[in-house]
C-alpha cells in the first residue's frame, strides 16, 4: 500500500514513465529480507497499523452515515466528492501516524530509532490494545453487515417494482366496516402512486379483486405485480389495529410486516399512517423518493373525513357504471347496506357530504361531474345535469389547475355530454401529459381516436393498455372490438377471453367473443361460446343461436329460436326493436315464409320511419329503412334511403360505425341486383378498418348471389 501510494504521488510530480522506474527501485530495495523487516518494525514503532484500522473503522462509519444521509436526501449513494475527501482522508492519515505519535502527554513527533526511546506505561498500551480491538470488531461488523445487505440488496433491485394493494377479502361484514376498509386501501394506493419508481395497480381494480384462497404467487400473476401490499384490520374491545405485509409474488416471501394501532378514527389515522406506511416501503425496497415526491407524499389535500367521503363516492360511482354495463354486482354472495345502496345518486350524495366538510376540495369537484356524466351515459340522467357538470369543472380548474382528474372531467364533458370528439380529445391529451401510464386516460383516448377514424395512433394506446394486464372487465371487452378491427384477430380473443375470465356472469364479452368468431367463419366455436353464456350468465342466447342456424341454412331452428329471442336479448346487445323485425324478416324470407317475411319487413319499415320522424339526421335510421325496402321489393327507395345515411354519416365523425353503413348498403345493392355497386361498397369496406372479413360475408345468405358473380 505505502509502494502504491508513493508512485500516485511521483507520478504525479515526474510523469508516469519515471514513476515506474522509481517504483521498480522502491520495490526492490523494500524487497530485501533484511530492509522489509526493518520497514515493518518501522511502521509498527511508528503505530501507522493502528492509525490505518483506526481511520478504516472510522471511515466505515462515515460511509455509512453518508450512505443514509444520502437516502434521506433522494440519492442512491454518496456524491463522488464524499468519496474523494475520504480517500485523502486515508493518505493524511498514514502521513500525520508516520511523522506523530498521540501520546498521554499530547501529539509529539515521533523521534527516531537510534534515539533514546520513550516509555509507555503498560495503562497506556492496554488502551490502545483495546482501543486497537474495538475498531477490528466494528470494521468486522460492518463488513459482515455490508456483505448480508449486499445480498438483499441485489435481491431487491432484482424484483420488478409493480405493486398491488390487495382488498381486505371479509369486507362486507358491516356497512361502516366496508366504508373504512375501502378507505385503507385507497389510501395505501394514492401514497404509493406519487412515487414515479413504482407500477401501481388502480385501486378500482384491485378493490373489486376477488382473491378468495388463492395463493400469493397466483394473486400475482393475475394482476400483473411482482409486490403484494395486504393489510388485515384486527378489533380486540376498544383496541383497533392493522397489519401491514409487503409480500414478494414470485415466491410468497415476506419482505416487510409491521403493526400499527388505530388511536383516533379509522379515516384519520389511515390518512397518517398511509403515508408512514409508503415510506416504510420505500425504504425496504431501496427506493429514494425525490424532494418532489416526498412533498407529494406528505401532502395531505384535505381533511380526513372529506377524504374519506370522497372516496366512497368514487367506489360508489365505479359501482354504479359496472351495474349498468354487466347488470350485476359481484359480492361474494354476500349482502350488505352497501351492496344494496349502489346508485349514482348515492355516489352525488357521498360527494356532496365530502364538498360540505370541505368546499376546496378540487378532486371531490371533478370527480361529482364525472359521476354525473356517467349517470347520463347510463341514461339515469338526461341533459339538465350538464350545467351542474361545467360547474363543477370549472370550480376543480379554479382550484386546482393542473388536476388530471379535472381534464378527465372535461373530457368526459365533451366527450358523453356535448359529442365534441375534438375537445375531448384535447381534454384527454392534458390528462396523459400529467399521467402518461393512466390506463383510463389511454383507454379514453384510443376510444376517442378510433371514433375520429385515426387509427394509427389507436394501436400504439390500445396496445399500451393491453400489455398492462388491465383487470377492467369493460376496457377489455371494448378493446377487443378494437383489435377485430384493426384484424388482429388473436388479442380480439384474448381480450374476450380475459374480460370473460374477470366478468364470467357479464354476457357482452361472450356476443363480442361470437362476433369474433364468426369474422373468422368458425361457425362450430361461436355455438360452442353460445353455450358457454347460458351457462356463466343464465341467458338463453336464442336470438344469436338463430343467427347462426341462419348462417348454416338450419332455417326451421332459426325459426323456433328467433321466436324464442325475447325483447330484453336484442336490448342486451344494444338491437332496437326495428333490428328485431329485420332480423326475423330475414330468417323467414329464407325459410320461405314469405307472409311472416313481408309483415316483419313493414313493421320494421314503420318504426324507421317513425324514428326519422323524431330524429332526421340519423343516418342509421336510413340505411336500416334501405333494408326493410329492399325486402319489400321497394328498390328505388331502398337505394335513396342508402345514399341518404351515406351523406349524413360523412357530415359528422362515425368511424366506427361508417362499417356497419358501408355493409348494409352492400346488401341493398346485392338485394336490388346493382352486383357490380355492391363488389364496389365490399372492396371500400375491406381495405378499411373494420370488423368484416371475406370469411364472415361468404356466411351471409342475403350475400351469396355475389359470390357467383365476377369481382
Amino acid at each position: 500500500m505505502f509502494c502504491l501510494l508513493c508512485f500516485w504521488i511521483y507520478e504525479r510530480i515526474v510523469g508516469t514513465y519515471k514513476a515506474f522506474a522509481f517504483s521498480g527501485v522502491l520495490i526492490r530495495h523494500s524487497m530485501k529480507p533484511g530492509k522489509l523487516y526493518d520497514f515493518v518494525q518501522e511502521l509498527k514503532r511508528r503505530r501507522v497499523f493502528r492509525g490505518i484500522v483506526v481511520y478504516g473503522a472510522s471511515t466505515l462509519v462515515l460511509f455509512e452515515a453518508a450512505q443514509n444521509l444520502a437516502n434521506v436526501f433522494g440519492r442512491e449513494s454518496a456524491p463522488p466528492w464524499f468519496l474523494l475527501l475520504l480517500g485523502l482522508g486515508f493518505i493524511a492519515s498514514l502521513w500525520f501516524s508516520w511523522i506523530y505519535d498521540i501520546t498521554p502527554g499530547g501529539i509529539k513527533k515521533t523521534e527516531a530509532d537510534s534515539d533514546k526511546r520513550v516509555h509507555i506505561p503498560k495503562k497506556e498500551t492496554r488502551l490502545y490494545q483495546t482501543s486497537t480491538f474495538i475498531c477490528v470488531l466494528i470494521i468486522i461488523g460492518l463488513l459482515t453487515y455490508k456483505i448480508i445487505d449486499g445480498a438483499k440488496y441485489k435481491m431487491i433491485k432484482a424484483l420488478d417494482k409493480s405493486i398491488a394493494v390487495l382488498p381486505y377479502h371479509n369486507a362486507y361484514s358491516s356497512f361502516e366496516d366496508t366504508e373504512h376498509y375501502i378507505f385503507v386501501g385507497h389510501q395505501i394506493t394514492c401514497c404509493l402512486v406519487k412515487v414515479k419508481d413504482y407500477r401501481v395497480r388502480p385501486w378500482k381494480d384491485c378493490r373489486t379483486y376477488h382473491r378468495g384462497n388463492k395463493e400469493y404467487s397466483e394473486i400475482g400473476e393475475e394482476l400483473s405485480v411482482s409486490l403484494l401490499v395486504d393489510w388485515t384490520p384486527r378489533i380486540a374491545g376498544e383496541e383497533k389495529h392493522i397489519s401491514v405485509d409487503l409480500i414478494s409474488a414470485d415466491n410468497s416471501d415476506l419482505l416487510w410486516s409491521e403493526n400499527y394501532k388505530i388511536r383516533g378514527t379509522w379515516s384519520s389515522e389511515i390518512l397518517r399512517l398511509s403515508r408512514k406506511i409508503t415510506k416504510q416501503i420505500n425504504k425496504e425496497l431501496r427506493t429514494y423518493p425525490t424532494p418532489q415526491e416526498r412533498a407529494l407524499i406528505d401532502e395531505i389535500p384535505t381533511t380526513a373525513q372529506a377524504s374519506l367521503l370522497a372516496s366512497l363516492g368514487m367506489a360508489m360511482t365505479q359501482d354504479a357504471v359496472e351495474l349498468v354495463q354487466t347488470g350485476k354486482q359481484e359480492d361474494g354472495d354476500q349482502k350488505s347496506e352497501y351492496i344494496d345502496s349502489i346508485s349514482f345518486d348515492r355516489a352525488i350524495k357521498y360527494f356532496n357530504e365530502a364538498i360540505d366538510e370541505d368546499p376546496e376540495f378540487a378532486e371531490a369537484y371533478a370527480n361529482r361531474a364525472k359521476a354525473r356524466l356517467w349517470g347520463m351515459r347510463a341514461r339515469v340522467y338526461d341533459e339538465g345535469v350538464l350545467g351542474d357538470c361545467e360547474e363543477d369543472i370549472r370550480m376543480a380548474f379554479t382550484l386546482k389547475p393542473n388536476l388530471p382528474e379535472a381534464h378527465i372531467a372535461m373530457a368526459f364533458y365533451h366527450f358523453y355530454g356535448r359529442n365534441d370528439f375534438q375537445l375531448a380529445l384535447l381534454s384527454f391529451e392534458n390528462a396523459i401529459d400529467l399521467q402518461p401510464d393512466n390506463n383510463e386516460y389511454l383507454f379514453y383516448l384510443a376510444k376517442i381516436q378510433s371514433a375520429m377514424g385515426n387509427w394509427e395512433k389507436v394501436k400504439p394506446l390500445i396496445d399500451k393498455v393491453y400489455k398492462s394486464n388491465t383487470r377492467n372487465a369493460l376496457y377489455l371487452s371494448n378493446m377487443g372490438i378494437t383489435y377485430l378491427f384493426m384484424h388482429d384477430f388473436s388479442r380480439a380473443l384474448e381480450c374476450q377471453n380475459r374480460a370473460i375470465l374477470n366478468k364470467p356472469y357479464w354476457y357482452a364479452p361472450y356476443i363480442n367473443k361470437i362476433i369474433t368468431l364468426l369474422s373468422l367463419g368458425r361457425i362450430d366455436d361461436a355455438r360452442f361460446v353460445a353455450d358457454e353464456a347460458k351457462n356463466s350468465t343464465g341467458r338463453s342466447p336464442f336470438r344469436m343461436r338463430a343467427e347462426l342456424d341462419l348462417y348454416e341454412g338450419k332455417f326451421a331452428d332459426a325459426m323456433k329460436n328467433i321466436e324464442l329471442a325475447g325483447a330484453e336479448e336484442f336490448k342486451a346487445l344494444g338491437e332496437s326493436p326495428g333490428e328485431a323485425y329485420l332480423l326475423k324478416a330475414k330468417i323467414y324470407k329464407h325459410a320461405g315464409e314469405a307472409a311472416k317475411a313481408e309483415e316483419n319487413f313493414n313493421r320494421a319499415r314503420d318504426y324507421y320511419l317513425a324514428s326519422i320522424d323524431s330524429n332526421p339526421a340519423a343516418y342509421f335510421s336510413f340505411i336500416k329503412l334501405g333494408l326493410a325496402h329492399a325486402g319489400l321489393g321497394m328498390y328505388k327507395q331502398a337505394i335513396e334511403n342508402g345514399h341518404q345515411a351515406q351523406e349524413l354519416m360523412e357530415n359528422k365523425i362515425s368511424s366506427i360505425h361508417r362499417p356497419s353503413v358501408l355493409y348494409d348498403m352492400a346488401q341493398i345493392y346485392t338485394l336490388t341486383g346493382d352486383y357490380e355497386s355492391a363488389n364496389t361498397a365490399i372492396d371500400d369496406l375491406l381495405n378499411s378498418y373494420t370488423p368484416y372479413t371475406f370469411e364472415y360475408i361468404k356466411l351471409d345468405p342475403d350475400m351469396k348471389q355475389l359470390l357467383h358473380e365476377p369481382g
